[in-house]
């Protein structure tokens, strides 16, 4: 590799690490300048519409990124894809598959993908040179096992991809668990850890020859905590969480669903209440409707994004089979 060249990728290495740590800066939370952020922001417009109130929600699937074992109360197979539309040229998009296992199990397989386009790639005389991108992915299996009607447990396995660059990317595996425990038929408590053993490591060799080096991002480890309330008729539900972690203090998380009509949903809820600088309201409607064996949906969610230029939005089709 010349010098020239050697500057000129040095150059947009630079570039692409500065546009990562603003988007980063500007995730859910504050939990910017720990690795995979993009992973903590939520997970679909149900989810996040309720302020990622979700690890005690048994009712309707989303997969297995709130709780593993909440997958274990699957009713049948469901499919979703979401699209998120955020400032910044960032990028976040969702998808799951998730299934009854009969006769007491279920499993979930579930993509995240994140990004920042449009990155202006310079050379070392400052001439525009092209547009650049970096991708961000997580791709988990989840598997939830009920011991009885009213306790479950579950694993997720968690596969992270990050291209930084052409020359530059880095994967990990993690691991979530957890434990969900119906108290009645309306209140149901759950528990889990996320990212246990998750980090990235960058090796920088291809890039900067010997002066390049190996380096390690550890994600924080997330403990949670949390409740539901569901009403006999299934037309109101109320969640809160708790979240403590080794990388930010302590979160809550609260959030409402109710249902107006049998086909139209409402949603609103609240990340991070605590903390006015960085709390996330949310808004979300929901739309459903049968065709025979069918049950497909659309869901829209605002979430009022603290620290960008506008909030973001996330749209979802999906069907239940």
């Amino acid at each position: 590799m010349g010098k020239g060249n050697g500057a000129s990728m040095r150059r947009t290495i630079s570039v692409l690490l500065i546009a990562v740590a603003l988007s980063a800066d500007l995730s859910a939370n504050n939990t910017g300048a720990w690795a995979g952020s993009f992973s903590r922001m939520g997970f679909g417009p149900r989810g996040m519409a309720i302020g990622n109130a979700a690890n005690a929600v048994a009712f309707g699937s989303m997969g297995s990124y709130y709780n593993p074992a909440a997958i274990a109360f699957t009713a049948g197979p469901t499919f979703e894809a979401s699209v998120g539309l955020l400032s910044l040229d960032r990028s976040l998009n969702f998808a799951h598959f998730t299934t009854r296992i009969p006769p007491a199990a279920g499993f979930s397989f579930a993509v995240i993908n994140a990004g920042v386009s449009n990155i202006d790639g310079r050379n070392r005389d400052g001439i525009h040179t092209r547009d650049l991108s970096t991708s961000e992915n997580q791709f988990s299996f989840g598997f939830g096992l009920q011991f009885n009607d009213r306790l479950a447990a579950g694993l997720a396995i968690k596969l992270y991809y990050y291209s930084l660059f052409e020359d530059m990317s880095t994967t990990s595996v993690g691991l979530d668990m957890g434990i969900l425990y119906k108290l009645d038929r309306r209140i149901t408590l759950a528990a889990n850890v996320k990212d246990i053993n998750s980090q990235y490591k960058w090796n920088s060799t291809e890039i900067y020859e010997q002066q390049g080096r190996t380096t390690t991002d550890k994600f924080p480890v997330l403990f949670q905590f949390g409740g539901s309330y569901l009403t006999d008729d299934k037309t109101l539900l109320v969640g809160i969480q708790g979240e403590y972690s080794n990388a930010y203090n302590f979160i809550v998380r609260a959030g409402i669903e109710a249902f107006v009509t049998e086909n139209i949903i409402l949603r609103g809820g609240i990340d991070n209440l605590l903390d006015d600088a960085l709390s996330k309201p949310s808004l979300g409607i929901g739309i459903r409707y049968p065709v025979g064996d069918w049950l497909p949906s659309f869901n829209y969610t605002l979430v009022f994004e603290p620290n960008a230029p506008s909030s973001f939005h996330l749209l979802s089709i999906g069907i239940e089979f």
